[in-house]
Formats: structure tokens, C-alpha cells, sequence
């Protein structure tokens, strides 16, 4: 009994090693190429669509960055012009306008209460102006320009807000 099981685990051993040694130093594409009849074998069907994918993965990628890097270079050439935004606060107004030159990029009610009717509904925006169903209390249009030379804007905002200002301190005797 003895002698069986040290043979049955002579011969696994020998089987596990011949089987961790089936392709040597080669790799799965070198061995599955080295003969044609291994190219029906699971192994090599499998390794065939690994590489598939991973070919198309690969092109796929490289589209990706692409777009990716044109996109990059349409952000870089619009960050590089000169633009000069500018908000106009208007008060008591259906319609929230730019001056000439200046294009619309926001449109906001920031005052209403509820005897003047509350919130007003924004029924429409161009590139030039903004308009409410009512008139509205106060509007904060954002206006931009590009280029390096502005034209003249009316009605702004102060862009910075003022500095607080600090009392002096009380003399002590």
C-alpha cells in the first residue's frame, strides 16, 4: 500500500512538472505559433482575443486622447484671447440688455418680494439681452467683450467690493 501511494505520487509529481514545463521559456504567442495544430487549443483561442481587444482597447485610446487633445488646444487658444466681462445691475426693468459690443452670458434676478410679486419668469435670452414675464425689482446682467480694447460699459457694478472699513481705536488714558 505504501509503495502504490509513493508511485501515484511519483507519477502526479512528474505529470504537475512536465505540465508547468509544456512551453518552456516561450511565451503563449511564441508557442501557439510554433505549431499550427495548437491554434485550435483553448489557450491560444483565448490569447487570439486577448490580443483583439486589446488592439482595439489601444485604438480606441488613441482617439480618446485625440479629441481630447484637440480639445485642450481649443481651450488653450480661447483662454489666450482677451476677454473683459463686466455685470450690469439694473433696477425696476422687464428686460436685462449689454451695452453695444458686449455679448450676453448671464441673466439674474437677485431682489423680489413677494408684494411686487415674488420671482418673475425668464421668458427670453439673446446674445444682447435678457427679458421677464413682469418687471422685476433688481437683475444682474453678466456682459462680456473681447479683445484688448473694450468698448465703454455703462451701468456697472463695481467688479471688487469696497473695503470694510475699520473704527479707530478709542485713545486710553
Amino acid at each position: 500500500m505504501r509503495i502504490v501511494s509513493f508511485v501515484a505520487l511519483a507519477v502526479l509529481g512528474l505529470t504537475l512538472g512536465a505540465c508547468a514545463n509544456r512551453t518552456g521559456d516561450m511565451t503563449i504567442a511564441q508557442w501557439c505559433a510554433a505549431d499550427p495544430g495548437r491554434a485550435d487549443t483553448d489557450i491560444c483561442k483565448q490569447h487570439a482575443d486577448t490580443e483583439e481587444v486589446r488592439a482595439s482597447l489601444g485604438q480606441r485610446i488613441a482617439e480618446v486622447f485625440g479629441v481630447a487633445n484637440r480639445a485642450q488646444q481649443t481651450a488653450d487658444a480661447a483662454m489666450s484671447r482677451e476677454i473683459t466681462c463686466v455685470t450690469r445691475t439694473m433696477n425696476r426693468t422687464r428686460a436685462g440688455t449689454c451695452d453695444p459690443g458686449y455679448t450676453l452670458t448671464g441673466c439674474t434676478q437677485t431682489r423680489y418680494t413677494t408684494r411686487a410679486g415674488g420671482m418673475a419668469i425668464l421668458r427670453s435670452v439673446s446674445d444682447t439681452e435678457c427679458r421677464f414675464n413682469s418687471q422685476v425689482l433688481e437683475v444682474q446682467v453678466r456682459c462680456c467683450a473681447m479683445g484688448p480694447t473694450p468698448p465703454p460699459a455703462t451701468m456697472v457694478r463695481d467688479q471688487a467690493p469696497p473695503a470694510p472699513q475699520q473704527p479707530q481705536p478709542a485713545p486710553t488714558s
